[in-house]
């Protein structure tokens, strides 16, 4: 797992791997989502390869589970 301010990059192997990894990465955020009153967003990258970071745009209290861009195309 590598980090940025706002933001978790997760890298997996196996399924097996996929959810505790994802779980973590959401725990390590939820105390910033809660000081900043903003969601979570979880992205899929590719096969192995998910993000999950600070979103204004989730609602407080959400996590949101999709497809898209990572931190680093969006401030591309």
């Amino acid at each position: 797992m590598h980090a940025g301010p706002e933001c978790l990059g997760v890298a997996v192997k196996t399924r097996i791997e996929l959810d505790a990894s994802l779980d973590e990465a959401v725990d390590l955020l939820k105390p910033a989502a809660m000081t900043e009153q903003v969601g979570i967003s979880v992205t899929r990258l590719a096969p192995g390869r998910y993000e999950a970071r600070l979103d204004s745009d989730v609602p407080h209290g959400v996590t949101l589970e999709r497809w898209g861009a990572g931190c680093d195309e969006r401030t591309a």
